[in-house]
This record gives C-alpha cells, structure tokens and sequence, in this order.
C-alpha cells in the first residue's frame, strides 16, 4: 500500500497532489520537510482519519492536507 498526500485551499479551490510515499510516516514527514524547507511554522497541527483520509489541519481555516491510502497488498 501507499499513500498520497494532497494540498487543498478551499477558498480559491486550488488542489495540489504532493506525491506518493511508501508508509503513512513518510507521507505526514513530507508535509513537515515541505514546512521546513519554506520556513514555515503551524500554531498547531492536528489530524484525525474519516472515511478512508486522514485530514491534516494546520490552522488554517481555509487550507489543509490529506492523506489517502492508495493500492492494497499485492
């Protein structure tokens, strides 16, 4: 299996695929190289996992991350 980050802003509807990782830790670690490699740090960050996504909030109001699963075992 692997998991797919993607990047919404719900306001201006942009939606961006970051890319595909092999576990669960290296896809929520990509969010937080992308943070640091911007120089960018979140008041908070929070997820949880509903209906197949985990959700990643970062204090935005309006932008957020999902992780998806992605495959099965082969």
């Amino acid at each position: 299996m692997q998991y797919e980050v993607h990047w919404e802003h719900k306001q201006t509807k942009e939606y961006n695929i970051h890319g595909k990782y092999a576990t669960f830790e290296d896809a929520l670690q990509s969010i937080y190289d992308w943070w640091e490699l911007n120089k960018y740090k979140p008041h908070y960050v929070r997820y949880w996992t509903r209906k197949g996504r985990t959700i990643v909030d970062y204090g935005s109001h309006h932008m957020f991350y999902y992780i998806y699963a992605i495959g099965g075992a082969k």
